[in-house]
């Protein structure tokens, strides 16, 4: 890429994507990074891309959290994460960007816009966790890396270290057994189940199926 400044506008975006892939592989991207920004490379990519400090910050702690097979779109999602929604469009087009990994760079910035949400003291786990259950989780890991310390910070940690393997013992065959037909009751159920798990309102299937029995005739 620093080679081909000159004419990085005739690059194909694959070309340019497996560069970045390549970069993203190595033990310090960033060091490339900061110097493809310096001569330039970034901002032909995309005008508001840089390196410098942040980018350097962002990426050491990245390495502390994640495996390596996740670190690759990890980078990029905070690489493009002080650009504008349009402006990352821009720059997923430009590179011709894979499906799963746009939608975690694009989960990224949607969720970004939306942390205020989640700003406040009060949240119940399960309000937490039905806030942030659609997006990907690199693109939770993202702003939480990213962002500035704040409750919004702590609740996303709170979501990827325990509150997105929390499951409920009954299942859909169990609540079958206790007389709730298959359908919205069921769903019903099984999400106010699941709600309560979250809370900490039910610890046992015993409990489960007490909650859910009193469900069932409500």
């Amino acid at each position: 890429l620093e080679r081909d400044v000159p004419v990085l506008d005739t690059i194909s975006g694959d070309r340019i994507r497996h560069e970045l892939e390549s970069i993203f592989r190595e033990e310090q991207p960033e060091l490339v990074i900061n110097r493809l920004a310096e001569i330039g490379v970034l901002a032909r990519i995309s005008p508001r891309l840089k390196g410098g400090g942040w980018i350097a910050e962002q990426y050491e702690t990245a390495r502390r959290l994640k495996r390596p097979t996740q670190l690759p779109t990890l980078y990029f999602c905070l690489l493009i994460y002080s650009l504008s929604k349009e402006e990352n469009e821009q720059f997923l087009t430009r590179l011709n960007t894979p499906a799963k990994l746009s939608r975690a760079m694009r989960d990224t910035l949607r969720l970004k816009t939306r942390l205020a949400f989640l700003d406040r003291s009060a949240l119940k786990p399960s309000q937490v966790y039905y806030l942030l259950q659609d997006y990907e989780p690199l693109a939770i890991q993202a702003n939480a890396i990213a962002s500035d310390p704040s409750m919004a910070q702590s609740y996303l940690q709170l979501f990827l270290t325990k509150l997105r393997y929390v499951r409920t013992s009954l299942n859909g065959e169990e609540l079958k057994r206790l007389g709730i037909s298959a359908g919205p009751e069921m769903g019903r159920i099984l999400q106010a189940l699941h709600g309560a798990r979250l809370d900490g309102e039910v610890r046992t299937k015993a409990e489960e199926t007490k909650l859910a029995l009193s469900l069932k005739s409500a």
